[in-house]
């Protein structure tokens, strides 16, 4: 990519200026219940946690925890500016959030900027993991570095690892940390350099230190530092330190592809947490923040600052009833999420923050420290959309962009990728006659995933490409919609899809693969689907071709013994208009990610005679291509129907 010399030496000088700061890198370490929108008794009232030491901004509005008094002592406020599973959303796109464009890379930018520069060096910019991963085109086709260049130019300093980061394997979210070629395509999207010494054109990796303090390589050796001290000084001169702990769910292995994780061991996410505390204290860390990539869902939020999330039962919940009492923040992230809670446990009272996705919503918390000890007083939060256009959101509405919110060296860099990726981004596959989306019925079936499975057994119908009789895709595999309405791309036309779009459908780069399972295994898949049967943690209903067809319960699994409950969940199912027999033999097409257990479908490893096939972005655009000129329909759905008792 050619890059115009002023531009080229603009971009080394900003990231040269990108500094991790006073940051004291803790060893490895081996490896409460949460309120709705009505707080728990005693809580803190809705309040400012910024005191006027600091001369910030008020956060006005605030939920703090803390002291019901003021403190006699002189405080400082101290802010962590996070957010979460980016995924390397580079554009401003036509995302929303409570009315407004939201998100990408160079309005995030804008405003840690402004924060950053309010706060006077009293902010740590940190993320919660999924950086990278399941990306559109734009930063995926040059294996995810952009959106690293981009955090950098950000001032991201540390950030947990989330299940993403490990989707092309260790080795290569090594290289992202450290810098270096990717080892088959080369340096292939500079610029890169930077005042580092290195040569131009060569990637330099983070200028931000990954944590992983539950994630080990072998004995006790974590894969990245467990945690991180950041040092602040306050107004009356003297220096107060913040810890800062790094954790990625437990379950990532049942998430992630088996190869992305190989070698690696998963360790509980509190008591890892509490290793690395100790630890910290040592280095004079006497409050800490858990950056985690796990977190809760919401019902219905109001605003950004909205808590009326799922809790009870939560693997969140469990983790925060668990940790150390020093650990007054939780920044969370892995449910694109956002909300703003409080937590209480064993009498300790913790934020919990979760910051959505792509870049839409922005966590300030302030932490308020006496002076003097740097002990904790209180710590509120506040969620900011990351507005991106200076008109709302609305269905078939133009977005009209706003350049006063885009920090512009991050804009022309992002344009620059863009640019890039524009020739094979905006290239028209097909055309479809409706919105196709992934939202599930009742039954749990989508039209987009109906349309994608239909695909996928298209691609692999024929003899030689696996014989499959029945294609079946995992729901997390389907990351975006394909809007008749979205005509984003430079003279797209209404209902085109461009293979920018397509890709965003499926962006993991996973490949077909056909095997042969009985018609017992095939129940049991299906009955796999259910939490509590057959190892499931989650209920995840998959998405089926046009060719199956069979009855689910829709309602709770009866009282019975669990093999029971599991039978219990499915009725008949046919294929091909004939029923399933348990001793038949059936090919059965998946993506690879499936193919291996993901998503904990362990039944899929029990096929045999497996045969690897096309990417499933391909299937995707070739059954938009083999629908042209008309187009494919939405589809009516059917295809998973409620089993009554």
């Amino acid at each position: 990519m050619s890059v115009p010399p002023a531009r080229a030496r603009a971009i080394r000088t900003a990231l040269a200026a990108v500094v991790l700061g006073t940051v004291a890198l803790a060893p490895p370490a081996a490896a409460g219940g949460v309120t709705s929108s009505a707080p728990p008794p005693g809580a803190v009232p809705v309040a400012g946690a910024v005191s006027g030491a600091t001369g910030a901004a008020s956060l006005a509005g605030t939920v703090t925890v803390g002291r019901r008094r003021p403190t006699a002592r002189r405080t400082t406020d101290v802010h962590v500016l996070a957010f979460n599973d980016f995924h390397g959303t580079l554009e401003p796109g036509t995302a929303n959030v409570y009315g407004r464009f939201a998100g990408g890379a160079a309005p995030l930018a804008g405003l840690l900027h402004d924060r950053q520069e309010a706060y006077r060096g009293r902010a740590t910019t940190v993320s919660a993991g999924d950086l990278v991963g399941a990306s559109p085109l734009a930063n995926a086709l040059f294996h995810e570095e952009p959106a690293v260049v981009a955090a950098n130019l950000m001032g991201v300093e540390l950030s947990a690892v989330g299940n993403h980061e490990f989707g092309k394997g260790t080795a290569e979210l090594q290289r992202l940390q450290r810098g270096g070629c990717h080892p088959q395509d080369g340096c292939t999207g500079a610029p890169y350099a930077r005042a580092t010494g290195r040569p131009a054109g060569t990637y330099p990796g983070a200028d931000f230190r990954y944590l992983t303090a539950n994630v080990l390589t072998g004995g006790s050796r974590t894969l990245f530092p467990a945690g991180a001290v950041k040092s602040y000084r306050t107004g009356s001169g003297t220096r107060v330190r913040v810890g800062f702990v790094g954790a990625t769910l437990r379950e990532a292995p049942t998430v992630v592809s088996p190869s992305g994780v190989s070698g690696l061991t998963f360790t509980d996410e509190a008591e890892a947490a509490n290793r690395t505390v100790r630890s910290l204290r040592r280095q004079g860390a006497g409050v800490n923040v858990l950056l985690l990539h796990q977190g809760m869902d919401q019902i219905s939020p109001a605003s950004p600052d909205s808590c009326n999330a799922i809790v009870a039962g939560s693997a969140l919940e469990g983790i925060a009833q668990r940790l150390d009492p020093s650990v007054k923040v939780i920044v969370t992230g892995h449910t694109h999420a956002e909300y703003r809670c409080t937590t209480t446990a064993g009498g300790t009272e913790r934020l919990v923050t979760g910051a959505a996705s792509n870049g839409r919503v922005l966590s300030d918390i302030a932490l308020t420290l006496e002076d003097r000890t740097g002990a904790f007083v209180a710590a509120g939060a506040r969620n900011t959309i990351v507005e991106n256009a200076l008109n709302a959101y609305g269905s078939g509405v133009p977005r009209q962009a706003d350049a006063s919110k885009e920090d512009p060296r991050v804009r022309s860099l992002v344009e620059q990728y863009v640019s890039a990726s524009g020739p094979l981004a905006g290239r028209i596959v097909g055309r479809v006659r409706g919105d196709l989306t992934r939202v599930q019925n009742a039954t749990g079936e989508s039209a987009l995933g109906d349309v994608v499975a239909d695909a996928q057994l298209a691609a692999t119908a024929a003899p030689d490409r696996g014989a499959a009789r029945v294609a079946l895709l995992n729901p997390g595999g389907i990351r975006a919609d394909l809007l008749a309405s979205d005509v984003s791309a430079a003279g797209e036309a209404t209902g085109e899809v461009t293979y920018g779009e397509a890709f965003a459908v499926q962006p993991f780069g996973n490949s077909l693969v056909t095997k042969t399972l009985t018609g017992e295994q095939i129940r049991a898949l299906l009955e796999q689907q259910f939490a509590g049967c057959r190892g499931q943690g989650t209920t995840r209903i998959l998405q089926v071709s046009h060719t199956l067809r069979y009855r689910r319960s829709v309602e709770p699994l009866p009282a019975a013994p669990t093999g029971a409950r599991c039978a219990a969940a499915i009725g008949e199912i046919d294929l091909d208009g004939a029923p399933v027999v348990d001793t038949g033999s059936y090919r059965v097409t998946m993506n690879s990610f499936l193919a291996c257990g993901g998503d904990g479908f362990t039944v899929l490893t029990q096929g045999v005679d497996p045969l690897g096939g096309s990417q499933d972005v391909d299937a995707l655009t070739g059954a938009l291509e083999a629908a042209e000129p008309d187009g494919i329909a939405v589809p009516e759905p059917g295809r998973i129907l409620p089993l009554r008792r």
